[in-house]
């Protein structure tokens, strides 16, 4: 172990006495100890990267299940459940309806069911007169065809009064009757002249119709062109109708009793 020479510098044993240099003597001060090496510490560590937080994605849902299959046949009994009974909810309103429907409705109902059958009758008259010719020199005939022709321009005459004569008509099978009608002169105007010839015949002012089971029905007639319908108390079951002509008017410068139509409504 060495010591310094408090003087010099110089090194010497620390066990000497004195400097061996200057002579100085040397103290039992202890050399100083060299200063310890630095410490070399290790690099710092890096600083944590940023790491950009990614946002977790949900698994995808998976699609609801499909909801149950009906059950066919429940649907199919309820849906015969309900049509029975809507079924049986029209028939009670029919059979109400026609408990409590109006007898006179009824009647109503049948008469609008009703229709022309005169067309189909065959026609016996007493006599026809002769044909003559219009104003431009035409034939006109006045066949018992003209009455059940639906056509008020032609007509049916007979020569002089026809008073207390019959027309019978006679269907092709049973009708039930409710309506009868007449155009009860020559309701003709005529096309080239434009002479009305319903007031130069006689007119038929009053008639009775009659049924096979003995019902007459009576009825005054109006002097007019238009056609008279008259409605029968009650209904007739009939295949053969007369028309009694109750009263004929005077002629008006043509002796001859005409009727352009007769109608019987019924079914």
């Amino acid at each position: 172990m060495t010591a310094v020479c408090g003087s010099c510098g110089n090194r010497v044993s620390e066990l000497a006495l004195e400097c061996a240099r200057c002579r100085a003597p040397i103290g039992t001060t202890p050399e100083p100890a060299p200063p310890p090496a630095a410490t070399t510490l290790p690099p710092p560590p890096p600083p944590p990267t940023a790491v950009t937080p990614v946002a977790l994605l949900a698994p995808p849902m998976p699609p609801p299940p499909p909801p149950p299959a009906p059950d066919r046949e429940r649907v199919s009994r309820t849906v015969l459940v309900i049509a029975a009974a809507a079924a049986l909810i029209v028939v009670v309103m029919i059979a109400v309806a026609l408990i409590t429907q109006d007898p006179a409705d009824a009647g109503d109902d049948e008469t609008a069911a009703a229709g022309e059958v005169a067309a189909q009758a065959e026609v016996e008259v007493p006599g026809t007169a002769p044909d003559g010719k219009d104003s431009a020199g035409e034939d006109v005939s006045y066949t018992a065809g003209h009455l059940v022709d639906g056509d008020p321009s032609t007509a049916w005459r007979v020569e002089g009064d026809a008073e207390g004569e019959e027309i019978v008509l006679t269907l092709p099978e049973t009708r039930t009757v409710t309506e009868v009608g007449i155009v009860n002169g020559y309701a003709k105007v005529d096309d080239d002249s434009g002479d009305r010839r319903y007031g130069q015949n006689r007119r038929v002012l009053a008639a009775t119709w009659i049924f096979d089971d003995g019902t007459e029905a009576s009825f005054e007639l109006e002097e007019t062109v238009e056609p008279q319908a008259f409605t029968l108390e009650s209904p007739v079951e009939t295949t053969t109708v007369r028309v009694r002509l109750d009263e004929v008017s005077d002629p008006g410068g043509r002796d001859f009793t005409a009727i352009s139509e007769l109608s019987l409504l019924g079914r």
